[in-house]
Parts: structure tokens; sequence; C-alpha cells
């Protein structure tokens, strides 16, 4: 056995690990167990399955790229198993990692090509590690805005279609490689590819910098939408606060002369003048209750009165049981985005559905260990459109606005949500991890 040969082929199908981290790493926070062991056992498989593929690719002598190309497939199933993300956002990863192995996939070929040395398969390897090393190394520089963007860009159109980019440099790749190692050294060929693979990294990084830099500026967006309307409720709930105090400051004035008045009518015997004198003072009282203070959240307090409001206004019962302190690590903008789509379907919904004595029942309650439940029941018409494993984006069936957004911050900060139905109730039912 040519044990040379053997650890040749080893050294080569080993650069899978790099590859595997590269997937992994920016997803890491995602996975379906705890970040030490998700690490310890990607790494353990790829280099482990290392070995069997050399010795195929030994014993055989088949084609190197057939037991890597079978690798990669069951690798990418398990992938999807192993992390709760978007496929599509996965599938996007994995392209990459792939697109960064073509090139050092290709370095080969060109070192091989312009080496007379006879260890020339180590040098070319040692090139195919040191460009896969390289692009690793800059992941691991660039990670928190790849966690970022992983975890914060959730237009799905978006995810969809950005793979065919480090699709493409696959592609051109794999046209670059040469038929015949003699053409390489004629002319200019070779300083033409390294100025080709040189553009074409240069594109990949400046396509990765623009998808970054439009996330941020869409998120930074919503995030200032959001705030406004929070502040817009805030100051809304400031206003009737402040009605209800000048309010009760004159109620408190008039008293005096309402007791006098009442008095005198209860000591002439006028039994009827004196009730509606009675039931006026108490309904000037019903109208300037005070307004409703459901948590300690300023923030999730102003959207939950806004939404009990407009509940009120359509005769629809509220009922909100809100466990919440101010000091909660969840942002204003992700917590008040989810109970705001949520609600709004909610009332939607309920004001659709025709019910008599309609309800919805809203309950938020932090946890010992931090964790923020969230449970809303409403009624609804009997009809939702599904679309796939969502709800279908429409106003007439009362669900689904918002849902993708919801399932998007539920996704970022590693909680889950669940969203069910019977012929009468929608059940939303979710939970918010802190820290």
């Amino acid at each position: 056995m040519d044990y040379s040969r053997l650890l040749l082929y080893l050294t080569d199908y080993l650069i899978v690990f790099p590859a595997a981290l590269m997937c992994v790493l920016p997803v890491l926070d995602h996975s379906r167990f705890s970040r030490k062991p998700t690490v310890a056992i990607v790494s353990a498989v790829t280099i482990v399955i290392s070995f069997p593929m050399a010795l195929i690719r030994y014993t055989v002598g088949c084609d190197a790229n057939i037991p890597l190309f079978a690798f990669m497939a069951i690798f990418f199933i398990a992938y999807l198993l192993m992390f709760s993300v978007r496929k599509t956002k996965l599938w996007f990863l994995f392209v990459s990692a792939t697109a960064v192995f073509s090139f050092g996939g290709l370095a080969t070929h060109f070192v091989e090509a312009m080496s007379d040395a006879s260890n020339d398969e180590w040098i070319s390897l040692a090139v195919k590690w040191g460009i896969s090393l390289t692009f690793l190394i800059i992941e691991i520089i660039f990670m928190k805005k790849l966690v970022w963007l992983f975890d914060n860009e959730n237009i799905d159109a978006v995810w969809r279609f950005v793979w065919a980019v480090p699709a493409i440099i696959i592609a051109a790749n794999l046209f670059m490689i040469p038929e015949n190692y003699d053409y390489v050294r004629i002319g200019k060929v070779f300083q033409e590819y390294v100025m080709v693979e040189v553009m074409l990294t240069l594109f990949f990084g400046v396509f990765l910098v623009m998808l970054y830099t439009i996330a941020r500026a869409i998120t930074n967006k919503a995030e200032a939408e959001q705030n406004a309307h929070i502040l817009g409720l805030q100051a809304a709930q400031y206003e009737n606060l402040k009605k209800y105090m000048d309010s009760t400051a004159r109620l408190r004035h008039d008293f005096l002369y309402m007791a006098r008045t009442a008095q005198t009518l209860a000591a002439n015997g006028e039994t009827e003048q004196l009730q509606k004198l009675l039931s006026d003072y108490g309904a000037g009282i019903d109208a300037n209750a005070a307004p409703q203070k459901f948590c300690e959240h300023t923030a999730l307090n102003a959207i939950t009165a806004y939404h009990a409001l407009e509940a009120k206004e359509a005769n629809i019962r509220f009922t909100a049981k809100l466990n919440v302190s101010q000091n909660i690590s969840i942002s204003d903008y992700e917590l008040c985005s989810v109970v705001g789509n949520i609600l709004d379907n909610a009332v939607t919904a309920a004001k659709e559905s025709n019910a008599e004595n309609a309800e919805i029942l809203f309950v938020a309650d932090t946890k010992g260990n931090g964790d923020l439940y969230i449970a809303v029941t409403n009624p609804y018409s009997g009809a939702v459109r599904q679309k796939g494993k969502g709800y279908a984006s429409t106003k007439s069936s009362g669900h689904g606005i918002g849902l993708e957004s919801v399932k998007a911050i539920v996704e970022k900060n590693r909680g889950y949500c669940n969203f069910r139905y019977d012929g009468m109730t929608f059940y939303s039912e979710i939970m918010l991890r802190q820290g």
C-alpha cells in the first residue's frame, strides 16, 4: 500500500472541515443542540468521513469528486435537520461555502500545470488549503456582521434568489478548469487566470457587503417606523391620562356643589330630581374612567392599550393578563412587532367573525429563566387560507398579515411559535428567549 498516496488523498478530503465550519458558524445560535456540541459533532463527522472517502478513492481509483459529492449531499441533509433556520438561508450558506471551496479546487489545477516539481500535488494541495483557510479566517473576522445578516434579513424573496451569485461563481470556476495543462503555459493564460479569480473574489465580497448594507437599511427603516409608532401610542396614552387627571380635578371641584344640591333635594323630598342628579354625576365619572395599565413594560402597555381600545370600539371583549417588566432584554421593536402583528390579526378576525360575545384573550408572562411566553386566542370567521406551511397574507381571512415577520423574530430569539385553529377559535402561541 502506498501510504504517501493515501495520506495525500486524506489531506485533500480533510479540506471539507473548514468548508463545513463556514456553513455552521454563522447560524450556530440556531442549532438544535448547544454551541459546543454542535461544533464538536460537525468537526468529528467531517474529519472521520474523510478517511473512508480517501480509502475509496485509493482502492477503487474513482474520480476524486464522486465520494466528495456523495458526502456533500449527506452533509446538506443533516445540515437542514440540525439547524432551525429557514432552508433558503442554509442553502445560500451551503452554496457559498462550495463556491469558496471551488476557488481552491481550481487553483490546484493551475498550480500543477505551472509546476514541474515531482511533489507538485502536495504543493497544489497546500495552495488549496491556504485559500480555504484564508476564506474561513475572513469569515471569522466578519462573523458578527454575518450573524446579524442571517438573523435580521428575513425577506423570503431575497434568500430565494441570492444563492444564484455563489452558484455562478461555482459554474465559472468549473468552466475554467483546463482540459490540457499545456494551454496554461501559453502566453499570459496563467496571469489572466489569476486576474479572473481575483475579480470573482472581489465580486463575491462586494456582493456580500451590498447584501449586508441593504439589509441594514431595511431593518433600520422598519425599526424607526416601529419606534415612531410606539412613541405615538405612548403620546396618545399620555394625552388620555392628562385628560383623565384634568377631568377628575373638575369632578372633585364639582363634588361639593353636587353634595349640597343633593342634600337640599333630599331634605325637600324631591326624589326624582335627586336620582337624576346622582345618575348624571355617575355617568360623568364613568365617562372619565382612568386609562388601563396592563403591565410595567411601557411600550407593551401602550400597544396593548391601543388594541384594547380598538376592540372596545368594535364591541369585542378584550382581556389582557400581562406579567412583563420593563427590564426584559428583548427590544421594544421586536416585542411590539410580535404583539402588534398578533393583536392586529386577532382584532381583524374577531370583527369578521360576527360572533356574539366575541372575546380576545391576551396573556404574556415572563418565566423564572427569563423566557417570555405570549398567547392570544380570538374568534375567527371559520375560513383560514393557508399557503404552504404558513397562512396566506390577506386581510379577508383575518390571519397571515405579518406572521412571517413574527416567525423571523421568534427564529432570531431562538424561540418557537405555533399557530393553530379549530372551527371557532384561532390560537397564537409564542416563546421568546432572553439573552
